[in-house]
């Protein structure tokens, strides 16, 4: 499936080839770009070597063009979310950790949760995510 990634915020595109783009700052008020995988549950995240960030740090993220929060409190203070668009149209809600090293992804759509990562039943309450739906 051919997907596309927005900000749930102004709709732009965060995705270039094989990875979405966010703006993120550390603890230490620090700025950095980070590169995530488009394909959920890879976790792999590319950043720059001198942009400093510790396991289970929270990292704030926001869009790299309207520069808004990603933060989805709704469902839990360390939940960020973005669009995922396939090539058919349909919407899914993408949540995901902003704790460094936690793995940890959710894909809603139409009221079904799909969980991936290890740390996947840390925020697994299914009646916040579906009301996220």
């Amino acid at each position: 499936m051919k997907a596309n990634y927005l900000c749930p915020n102004c709709r732009t595109y965060l995705n270039v080839g094989e990875r979405i783009i966010v703006s993120a700052e550390n603890k230490e008020g620090q700025k950095g770009i980070l590169l995530f995988s488009i394909h959920l549950g890879d976790y792999e995240i590319l950043k720059h070597p001198y942009f400093d960030l510790k396991k289970n740090e929270i990292i704030q993220m926001s869009c790299p063009c309207c520069h808004k929060s990603l933060k989805d409190t709704k469902v839990h203070q360390n939940i960020y979310k973005i669009i995922m668009q396939d090539d058919e149209d349909q919407e899914y809600e993408i949540l995901f950790s902003g704790v460094y090293g936690e793995r940890c992804t959710y894909e809603i759509c139409d009221g079904k949760v799909r969980s991936y990562g290890e740390h996947a039943s840390k925020y697994l309450n299914f009646n916040n995510l579906i009301q996220m739906s």
